[in-house]
Formats: structure tokens, sequence, C-alpha cells
């Protein structure tokens, strides 16, 4: 039988009120006449729940099917009544008001239920994005930033870069500042990466490290600015992308009154005398692998600590030792080979003892840890400015001294003193190298005039220790 309106007229009951909802029995259900009839009714039942009984509002319309019902508002369970407007229930007035719009849904030819089902899975649906993007985020840590500079610095070839800025990230970061660690990139403010400045130059830093500070900052930067790029940049690896950045909170942090105070072109220079008392002192270290680094590092001319610390058994041959050195804009680090003469040998001989190759060190590093990683720059740093306190309280300087001064005083002396060339010096220590000439067409590793002059230093650096004057720059340095 048909069920349009013209069949079966309706006529609307008695507006609801307040006191006839107030009378209602459990179990009870009235139809409110405030509103127009033939495409759905209001009504409100009243139920028993755990709690009391409480008056709930439904709407009832008619398909072509059969009489359907749902509840009004917006939780699934439909909204309580209340005599006053407050979340979660719904006075007279506003039930009123989702009800008109329920007939208006009706009459236009869609279904209030299967509309609430539709609601439901968008609902669900956004709920379920949000839910992985939050988990994305999660993800997206600071460190897992870092992490996805390192690597992009690894498909380089910057190996020793990407070591240094994982060092770094490791001691400073992740040790530091674990909460800040494992907190979203997109969470990072210049705030943040000030506290994690202000630890080493701040301050309440007991030893300032200017330098690293410098660094940490550029490295953050660089892996800020790698994400927020990453989405265009097709040859930016995976890992670099999804952060969402808005900013790059590194780059807000203002480099310029640290690089004033800390970055300044280093002047001290050690003299002769505080030259003997510093190799004296080495030889006094209780670790040899600590003395025999340092002393490596001065007797090969005040090469570069982080590049020498570098240096496997694969680098070495019967007559040299090769440092790579990545700085600048190179794709690939630069070789630097190095005469391998017998006070160097004999020091690598006594360095390979200590660092066996192994399960832990398979790369068979000459400076490896007990955990099998390299020895850390800063640890050495850490070495010779404890060598400086001990020289200041000894009254053997007046001036402390860090481990970059020992490679400016080897220059210095070099040039002063032994009047070697400002080629041969940059060739011996891997810097000022440019010009078409020196980056294209002069291939030589120039071993003959490296070996001339490192021979001339170590023989120097004897005659320093023991405290002779010498006649002449041929002066033998017994073997380690």
């Amino acid at each position: 039988m048909a069920t349009s309106s013209t069949s079966l007229k309706r006529t609307p009951g008695k507006s609801l009120t307040t006191a006839a909802i107030a009378a209602m029995k459990p179990g009870q259900l009235l139809s409110d006449g405030g509103i127009g009839t033939g495409a759905g009714r209001l009504k409100i039942r009243k139920r028993i729940t755990k709690t009391g009984a409480v008056s709930e509002w439904l709407f009832i319309y008619w398909s072509t099917e059969s009489g359907k019902r749902v509840t009004i508002g917006l939780k699934e369970k439909g909204c309580r009544y209340s005599t006053k407007e407050q979340e979660g229930f719904l006075t007279i007035a506003q039930a009123r008001e989702l009800a008109r719009k329920l007939q208006s849904d009706v009459k236009a030819g869609l279904e209030p239920m299967k509309q609430r089902e539709l609601d439901k899975a968008a609902t669900q649906k956004i709920q379920s994005t949000a839910i992985s993007k939050l988990k994305d985020s999660q993800a997206k840590t600071l460190v897992t930033l870092m992490d996805a500079y390192v690597a992009s610095l690894q498909a380089k070839g910057k190996a020793e870069s990407a070591y240094d800025v994982a060092n770094m990230v490791r001691n400073h970061i992740s040790i530091a500042f674990p909460a800040l660690a494992s907190a979203p990139a997109a969470e990072i403010g210049a705030v943040d990466v000030a506290k994690i400045l202000a630890r080493l130059v701040g301050p309440d830093a007991a030893v300032k490290k200017g330098r690293t500070a410098l660094k940490l900052r550029s490295y953050m930067a660089a892996a800020f600015k790698l994400a927020m790029g990453a989405e265009l940049d097709p040859m930016a690896p995976g890992a670099a992308a999804g952060f969402e950045l808005k900013l790059n909170p590194a780059a807000a942090v203002p480099a310029t009154k640290m690089a004033a105070h800390f970055q300044t072109a280093g002047e001290r220079i050690l003299s002769v005398e505080e030259l003997r008392h510093y190799l004296i002192r080495l030889e006094s270290l209780p670790s040899p692998v600590h003395r025999l680094a340092l002393e490596l590092q001065i007797l090969s001319g005040g090469q570069r600590m982080q590049q020498m610390l570098r240096l496997t058994r694969a680098d070495v041959t019967a007559e040299t030792f090769t440092l790579f050195d990545p700085k600048g804009k190179r794709a690939q680090p630069r070789t630097h080979v190095l005469p391998l003469l017998p006070e160097l040998s004999a020091r690598i001989a006594q360095l390979k003892e200590f660092s066996p190759v192994s399960e832990r060190n398979v790369r068979g590093y000459i400076f490896a840890s007990t955990g099998g990683s390299i020895i850390n720059p800063e640890t050495l740093s850490g070495v010779v400015h404890q060598i400086s306190k001990a020289m200041l309280a000894a009254n053997e300087s007046v001036i402390p001294f860090r481990g970059g001064d020992i490679r400016r005083t080897c220059e210095t002396l070099m040039a002063g003193t032994l009047n070697i060339s400002k080629d041969t010096r940059a060739q011996l220590l891997s810097h000022g190298i440019s010009g078409v000439q020196d980056k294209v067409y002069d291939k030589s590793n120039h071993l003959k005039t490296k070996t001339a002059a490192l021979r001339a230093w170590i023989d120097y650096l004897t005659t320093v220790r023991t405290g002779e004057i010498p006649a002449t720059n041929v002066v033998s340095l017994k073997a380690a």
C-alpha cells in the first residue's frame, strides 16, 4: 500500500513543553508538534540508565522502504534534553532547529541514516589520517633529521664530514638533550637550538667550545635546509622528506657574536721553550694511544687531528701514508700523501698493536677505541687542554693554548726557523692549495719536497726536545 503524503495525512501533535517532558515516564515517547510534518517528526523518549532516567531526542522519517529513525546531535548515542544550553545537550528550540534541517535533507532526497554513516566514515578517515600524521611526526624527530643529513654527506663521499656530524649530534644533542633529540623536528624552535649551543659557550659552560658550537649550528642549519627543500629536489635522500618544516630554527640563531668571539684568526704560538715542555709532557701521558696520536701529529708537521684519526691500515704503505682532506666544496676528499719517515712508521706500528683488526674494527682503523669506533678528536683536544693547564701551574707557560695552536706553531717554526717555503708548507699541511695549475694540472704529490721538509722538521724537534742549539737542520730523532 502506498505511503505517500496524499494517502496518509499526518497531523502535528501538541508542541512539547518543559512541563510535558518533565512529566514523562520511563519508556514513554512523545512527538513534537512545534515543527511541520510530512518529511519526518521530532520526538523525545525517556529511558532508564545506570545513572538514572534521561530524555533523548529522536528524528523519525519515512523512506521508500520503511520508517527509520536517527538520533539528533553530534554524538552517535544522540543528545539529551536540557532546559538550558550546554555542551552535549539540546534544548527544545535547538532540537527543533536540527529536526528542520533533517526534514530539508529528506525532502531533497537525502537519507539521514546514510548521511550519518557517511559522516561517520569521513570522521574516521580524518581521525585515521591525523593519527598517521602524528605517528609520522613522532618518527620525524630532530635526530632522524640529522641522520638524514649524515646520509646525504655519505652519499656525496664526504665520509669524514658525515662522521663529524654524527659524532657531534650524539655528544651534544642525543646525550645532552634527549628530550629535544626525540622531539619532532617541526616543533624545534630557535630557542631550542640556542639552548643546545649555550651548553657549549654559555656562562655555565666549564670549558668554552666555541668552534664546536659554530660547527654544530652550521650542521643543524644545513640539515634543516636539506629537509625543507627535499620535497622538490629529486636528488635529495628520501629520508630527508616528510618533515613538514616551516622554518629553519638553526639559521634563525645569530652566529655573528659567537664567530667574532671564537672564530678570530688564531695568534697563539708556543715558544721554543714551551714546545720543549710540551714534548716532554707528551712522553709521560698515561694513555699510550693518546701519546702516540699527539706525537704523530706534531712529528708529521701538525696535521689536522680529525683527518689523521681516520687513518686505516689500507692508507699506510712501506713509504707513505695517506690522509683525506674534505675541506672546501669538494665532491670527493682530496688525497694528501705524506712520506712515512722512520719516526712516523715506528709510532704507527705501535698504534696498530693497540688497535688490531677485529669484528669491532673491521676497517682496520689505526686509532680505534675499545668499542671499535674512531677516537673522538675532542678527546685529544681535552688532553692538550690538560697539558696546557699543567704547564701553567708549573710556570712552564703563562698563556693557555689548545690543540689548534700546535698546528699553527709547527708552520710558524717551519717558516721562520727552517725557512721552508710557503708552497712546500701548503703541500705538507694540505692547505692554501688553489689556482688552476695546482688544482688541475699539477697532479704530483711533491713527495720528495715533502720528505726533505719533514726530515728537517723532525730533526729540529729533536734539538728542541733535548735543549740543544742546532748547527744544522739534519739531526737524527730516535725512533719511538
